[in-house]
């Protein structure tokens, strides 16, 4: 009997042909272990369940176009690879050569997640432009959370703690069939309602699918269209829902939502302080100015009617020169005449001169007087100096137990520092 012997290498190529054309389109389902990106960019695992195992590879032109997150394929993650066989005669082994990736389980939903993150993004409902400030100082905050959560009352806390407002809570189912529903109702509410100022949407950590709602696209597509701001206040500082790239302000906390939404009062109190301290300075500062432009003014004033009085003098003398230089006494009279009419007008111009001065110098006067201190005295104002007329403007220009003198609009009083 004559038997039909195969090499090795027969065996292997009929093997080769037989499974690489007989898988060539096949998605296999398991657990990655062993996964190690090779400098080639090659990326290398095992993929296995609880009875078998079989190697795989990524090529480098695949692994740009994965639809899952790089980060997501590693040990330990449950996927579904399409791809197809391929046998390698010198080891006698075959492998699974992977073109596509998709996570199972928990992994499908945040695939979900991230291909509606990618098709709302490509509709640039978080675009950046899109985003409104919140306003300074609301005077209605709206909130939609559940009415029996922690995170409702540490948003109640800390809002009557920064700036005390008025709250507007829509109370809503956050986990569960009906939460979408709720929350999608609770945004159209509060965003329909005129005293509302900024809206809040949140809730507190839990699990990722008790977060699942928060990215649902009606709640995202909700969140975007509204007209009134928005702050999306999901779970912790490591949740990161969909509404938090809808909204106009992402908060990683209730807690932190309800800081953004009001100022600090006690902040505020301290602004207004600095800032009336800065008015008082720029007062002083400006009264300041103003009497040494009076005092300039008197100064220039004084010194035009002394030129003034100069020059007209110095005329009657070089007139009562001319006079005496031509005395012929036929025009004696006319002369003396012709001087007395010069006299009189000299005489005229030079009253009306200082009447005009003396009415500009009152009006400085009056000016000077209702910038001058005691205006402020008459308002209840007092001014405060040391024995030695130093003004006091601050409690560190004086110690406990020194004296000191403050006028008041009647009169002066004597005092002693206590504290």
């Amino acid at each position: 009997m004559h038997e039909d012997v195969l090499s090795v290498s027969q065996l292997t190529r009929q093997i080769k042909a037989l499974l690489e054309d007989r898988f060539i389109d096949i998605w296999v389902s398991g657990e990655v272990v062993g996964c190690k990106a090779h400098s080639s960019g090659h990326l290398y695992f095992t993929l296995k369940d609880d009875a078998a195992r079989i190697n795989g590879v990524v090529f480098r032109n695949q692994v740009r176009s994965l639809e899952i997150p790089h980060a997501e394929f590693r040990d330990g993650a449950q996927v579904v690879c399409h791809g197809r066989l391929d046998v390698y005669p010198p080891h006698g082994a075959y492998k699974l050569l992977v073109d596509q990736v998709r996570l199972e389980g928990l992994g499908s939903l945040l695939q979900r997640i991230e291909e509606l993150k990618r098709k709302l993004a490509d509709e640039g409902l978080f675009d950046p432009g899109r985003k409104r400030p919140l306003p300074f100082l609301p005077r209605v905050v709206g909130i939609v959370t559940s009415p029996t959560s922690a995170a409702i009352q540490d948003m109640l806390r800390i809002l009557g703690e920064r700036f005390p407002c008025h709250i507007r809570l829509y109370p809503a189912q956050v986990q569960g069939q009906t939460a979408v529903d709720d929350i999608v109702a609770g945004i159209h509410t509060l965003d329909a309602d005129p005293d509302v100022d900024v809206i809040i949407v949140g809730r507190g950590g839990g699990a990722f699918e008790d977060l699942l709602p928060f990215s649902d696209e009606r709640v995202v597509r909700t969140l975007a269209a509204c007209v009134k701001p928005t702050v999306s206040a999901v779970g912790h500082e490591v949740d990161f829902p969909l509404s938090d790239l809808a909204a106009d302000v992402r908060a990683p906390t209730p807690t932190a939502a309800a800081q953004l939404v009001v100022p600090d009062r006690q902040e505020l109190l301290r602004l207004l302080a600095g800032s009336r301290e800065t008015l008082d300075r720029l007062g002083r500062r400006l009264l300041d100015q103003h009497a040494i432009r009076l005092a300039d003014l008197a100064d220039l004033l004084g010194s035009a009617c002394d030129q003034d009085l100069l020059e007209r003098t110095s005329r009657a003398a070089s007139l009562a020169t001319s006079l005496a230089a031509s005395h012929p006494a036929q025009h004696l009279q006319a002369v003396s005449q012709r001087a007395a009419l010069a006299r009189a007008g000299l005489d005229s111009a030079m009253d009306a001169l200082l009447a005009t001065a003396s009415q500009r110098l009152a009006r400085n006067a009056a000016l000077l007087g209702d910038l001058g201190p005691q205006q402020h005295l008459a308002r209840g104002y007092a001014l405060v100096r040391t024995p030695a007329g130093r003004v006091v403007t601050s409690p560190a220009d004086v110690a406990a137990g020194d004296p000191l003198t403050i006028t008041v609009r009647e009169g002066t009083l004597h005092a002693t520092v206590t504290g």
